[in-house]
């Protein structure tokens, strides 16, 4: 990691004497800022001076979490201001916008919260090593401060994707992990409405998270993806180290819009085993590289579309869109829609979800709409179809019941698949079975004879007594064990 900053620190030297000739870099506390060293009256200070300021805004909007609010937000807030700013017909105006960027970026030094680069304990976590695999075309690779022609490149040149953790305390009692990836498109990273409100907002769940800074325009869609299966990869990587349970909870990513899209492309090309090398030849894979880049639920947010893939491990997918979404075209109501029905076709207990008066990009939830509560199915969802929500019979089991198995019943209406605790006494001569459903625990209790169920002498809310036969059909006589007293 350390290596990487370096490298990264080396880069921005390197761009500050090939364009912002008398600006030079500084670190507070790690986190390198250009500083303008030239006195005001040099004919190239104000240009120096607003170069700095540009490069310094596309960097700081990046840490959100790195600082206070109050200091963060002045520093984006008037760096944002840079990108209106013409260096060649500079006001007195402008030239007091460009003096209050700057002191707003130099006083961050004093409202830092953590390190910039500390592992896990920091802000910043890349993802990658000393070289990260880049099949963009080098003189596609064009970084301009500002295009007053059209769209402004989002990063700076020397832009290296990270993670920022988003962790519980202790994140091994956690439901599960998230990736979470903001929308865009693949031109900008739309961190305000959806990585920064949807992370926390998960946290509150009971989730880690960890927000994936990925690279985006000049990059093409191939670079961008592979920064996000190379996140897979890292977090199951260091999930030990850091202290999460990958084994016993889930791994799931979530994408908004071009963040959702990059999630697509993943599930259809960078899936399991494949590398970044099959299409970079000259990247060389590590360790982390190795590791398989499936994952256990997907989250499409307003950016669904039907897959054209051979990938043989989809995970669950839990989509959602707004009503009046028309999704650019394809990716709307009707692409969710679509991927919802060839999802449910493949056996993935899709979830759709569609809300009335919401158009594109609501983010964490657009107030006053239903829309709000999306995260929160969201979160019921995946623990029901990775079957960590299932409720055991929490009744007092007689101590006559001395035996136990579990089985899984498909056929009941409360689901497609409801796990069972089934008893017996050691003469097998009665039988109970217990389970969850309709919000309350369920007891059906009947009498054996000859090793078939004879009567059902108790059925606690009267529907299940037809059942119990079937039910004791499922037992496997050689699958006994001692109940656990």
């Amino acid at each position: 990691m350390k290596k990487i900053l370096s490298l990264c620190m080396a880069l921005i030297m390197l761009l500050g004497m090939c364009g912002i000739a008398s600006a030079e870099t500084a670190a507070f506390n790690e986190a390198p800022y250009k500083i303008v060293e030239l006195d005001q009256n040099d004919p190239a200070y104000w240009q120096t001076e607003w170069e700095a300021q540009v490069y310094n805004y596309k960097m700081v909007r990046n840490f959100p979490t790195l600082y206070e609010k109050d200091a963060w937000d002045a520093a984006q807030n008037t760096g944002s201001l840079m990108m209106n700013i013409h260096p060649d017909a500079l006001t007195d105006a402008n030239k007091e916008q460009i003096l209050a960027a700057k002191a707003a970026i130099a006083d961050l030094k004093n409202h830092q919260l953590k390190p910039f680069s500390d592992g896990i304990n920091g802000e910043v976590i890349y993802i990658w090593g000393d070289k990260m695999p880049v099949t963009t075309p080098a003189e596609d690779l064009q970084f301009p401060l500002v295009n007053y022609e059209g769209e402004a490149i989002y990063d700076n040149a020397d832009f290296v994707p990270y993670i920022i953790p988003y962790l519980l305390e202790n994140p091994g009692e956690a439901k599960g992990t998230i990736i979470v990836l903001s929308g865009g498109g693949n031109t900008s990273r739309s961190n305000p409405n959806e990585g920064y409100r949807v992370a926390p907002g998960f946290n509150e769940l009971g989730y880690n998270c960890i927000l994936l800074q990925r690279r985006v325009l000049p990059y093409n869609n191939d670079d961008i993806v592979m920064d996000l299966q190379r996140t897979v990869r890292f977090v199951k990587y260091h999930a030990q180290e850091w202290g999460i349970d990958l084994e016993g909870t889930l791994l799931a990513v979530s994408g908004y819009s071009g963040g959702g899209g990059n999630i697509r492309t993943m599930l259809q090309k960078f899936y399991g085993d494949i590398t970044p090398d099959q299409f970079d030849a000259s990247y060389v894979c590590d360790e982390i590289d190795a590791v398989n880049s499936d994952v256990d639920v997907a989250h499409i947010i307003y950016s669904a579309g039907k897959l054209e893939t051979e990938n043989p491990h989809l995970p669950h997918l839990f989509i959602a869109v707004g009503a009046d979404d028309n999704g650019f075209g394809r990716y709307g109501f009707e692409g969710s829609y679509e991927m919802f029905k060839q999802a449910y076709e493949l056996g993935l207990d899709p979830e759709l979800q569609v809300y009335a008066k919401n158009g594109h990009g609501f983010g964490a939830g657009n107030a006053g709409t239903t829309s709000m509560l999306w995260m929160a199915s969201c979160d019921m969802y995946m623990q029901k179809v990775m079957g960590l929500a299932e409720v055991k019979y929490e009744g007092e089991i007689p101590a006559e019941y001395t035996l136990t198995q579990d089985i899984v019943v498909d056929w009941f209406p409360i689901s497609d698949a409801t796990p069972v605790n089934v008893y017996t006494t050691a003469d097998h001569s009665k039988v109970l079975f217990t389970f969850f459903g309709w919000g309350e625990n369920i007891m059906v209790e009947g009498l054996l004879i000859g090793g078939h169920l004879a009567d059902v002498t108790f059925d606690s809310v009267g529907y299940f007594s037809g059942d119990a036969p079937k039910m004791w059909d499922l037992v496997d006589p050689a699958a006994w064990l001692p109940v656990q007293k």
